[in-house]
């Protein structure tokens, strides 16, 4: 049995971070090969601002409100979820540490962004806003399938970090990276101190 077939479970958190790496990897290259083709630069909305780092920071908040709904919530089909997604994470969490989450936030945050945000929905943008809007949220959601519960999740969260870029007169790509960045440490923080609690 190779490496690419070993489930998440009996990964170490190297070879978990790699794996991750790869895919987050793949999407950077894809959003910059897409733009090279299409003359969409990914990065051309992302500028540090200290105001719009705030901003990402706050925009977090009401990702962090759904989660603490979802992670209180006795729904038999969020119970499922949770569960399925310790089942599949949780081994390799529990051999984690802190820097290993910040490491896998940020290669989410960062690239996942770009590739969404930067490219995709600039580009379908370009024919029809509503349309970008929609789509990139949902594709979003299909590249987070764990469950399909997970997926729907997902896509509304990629709806609302679309929003961020979509609702503002100026938009910085840096708000949605911070959110989705900061959002990812806390929900794999969550996940683990719930693991480690059991």
């Amino acid at each position: 049995m190779n490496d690419s077939d070993r489930s998440t479970s009996e990964m170490s958190p190297q070879q978990f971070l790699i794996s991750a790496a790869i895919f987050e990897g793949i999407l950077l290259a894809i959003a910059f090969i897409g733009g090279w083709f299409t003359g969409i630069n990914p990065t051309a909305q992302l500028r540090w601002s200290v105001p719009d780092l705030l901003l990402g920071l706050l925009a977090t908040l009401p990702m962090l409100a759904v989660l603490a709904v979802c992670m209180l919530s006795t729904l038999p089909a969020l119970l499922q979820m949770r569960q399925l997604l310790k089942d599949m994470l949780g081994p390799v969490l529990l051999r984690c540490q802190l820097h290993d989450l910040l490491l896998l936030s940020l290669l989410a945050g960062i690239c996942e962004e770009v590739f969404f945000r930067g490219f995709l929905f600039p580009w379908i943008a370009s024919g029809n806003a509503f349309l970008g809007v929609m789509l990139s949220s949902l594709l979003f959601g299909l590249a987070h399938a764990l469950t399909p519960g997970y997926a729907v999740f997902a896509s509304f969260l990629g709806l609302y970090l679309t929003g961020l870029l979509a609702a503002d007169a100026t938009p910085n790509l840096l708000i949605p990276i911070v959110a989705h960045t900061l959002y990812d440490l806390i929900a794999f923080a969550a996940l683990l101190l719930e693991l480690r609690r059991r």
